[in-house]
């Protein structure tokens, strides 16, 4: 899965010292807030030089201190150590693999709510979009035309798709690379997006993880403006990440999964409920 805002890897960024760690919130409990509105302004004041503000700190996981945070004018969240030495700033991932930072995100509404898949999948049906197959349950995929995870699920998606066994609605958005925006022009703006798509794919460099498609150099107003309401409608995920897959499952319940299954296309498939027009049907 390939995100901008949310890391891969399990890690986080230790302002100064780059140095990787991971919140275990089982071996180490939550505890007290131990770093002042006072300290963490010091601190945020030495290590930003003035660029970010304090605005209210509360207990993080692991004996860290939460701090809300106002960084060019937008509100964002930090960590101090105990003894207030040390800022932790992106991602901190405990052993489930939920991110700490976000979760005191939308906690603290500095974020809104992610979109229920319900709704993602209703208005993903009325995207600038088109559908590969005719026949087969529906899955909406939004796809960056320089992810490579994308790529990989195309590939395994197609032969599914010629044998009548998958439909896929790709909603095509840009947020990878500067590249990626020209090639979601080039798709979308072109007469035959669903060709389009497989020029990309086809020619797809695995090495540089680069869509194949020349890029749309004077794409039109509406092209440009259906890349970015693309783009934006998969930000109400939640994540910006690619690929975001959004079907029914075997109960007519809308699901959204941000990257590819554990378990094969294929066997994935076989369990999937029937969406229709952006609805799960029962």
């Amino acid at each position: 899965m390939e995100k901008k805002s949310i890391a891969l890897t399990v890690a986080l960024f230790i302002i100064g010292g780059l140095t990787g760690a991971v919140v275990d919130r089982f071996a180490m409990p939550h505890m007290g807030t131990e770093v002042s509105l006072g300290a963490a302004e010091s601190l945020l004041e030495s290590v930003t030089h003035g660029q970010a503000k304090a605005e209210k700190v509360f207990p993080g996981p692991g004996g860290l201190t939460g701090i809300e945070v106002t960084l060019e004018g937008r509100p964002t969240i930090a960590f101090a150590t105990a003894d207030g030495k040390y800022l932790v700033a992106g991602p901190v991932l405990n052993t489930q693999g939920t991110d700490e930072a976000h979760a005191a995100m939308l906690k603290l509404g500095l974020i809104p709510k992610p979109t229920s898949p319900a709704t993602m999948a209703a208005k993903a049906a009325h995207t600038d979009s088109f559908v590969l197959g005719t026949s087969g349950p529906e899955v909406i995929a939004f796809v960056d035309p320089d992810c490579i995870f994308c790529h990989k699920f195309y590939e395994e998606a197609k032969p599914l798709i010629d044998a009548g066994k998958l439909r896929v609605r790709y909603v095509v958005v840009a947020f990878l690379k500067k590249s990626s925006g020209p090639k979601a022009a080039a798709i979308l703006g072109a007469k035959d997006p669903a060709i389009a798509m497989a020029e990309n794919e086809n020619s797809f460099n695995e090495g540089t993880e680069e869509g194949g498609i020349e890029p749309a150099r004077n794409p039109g107003m509406a092209t440009v403006s259906a890349v970015k309401n693309n783009t934006r409608l998969l930000g109400e995920s939640g994540e910006m990440a690619t690929p975001t897959l959004i079907y029914c499952d075997q109960k007519g319940a809308a699901t959204l999964i941000h990257g590819l299954n554990k378990e094969s296309l294929k066997d994935f498939v076989a369990h999937l409920g029937n969406l229709q027009n952006g609805a799960c049907q029962k």
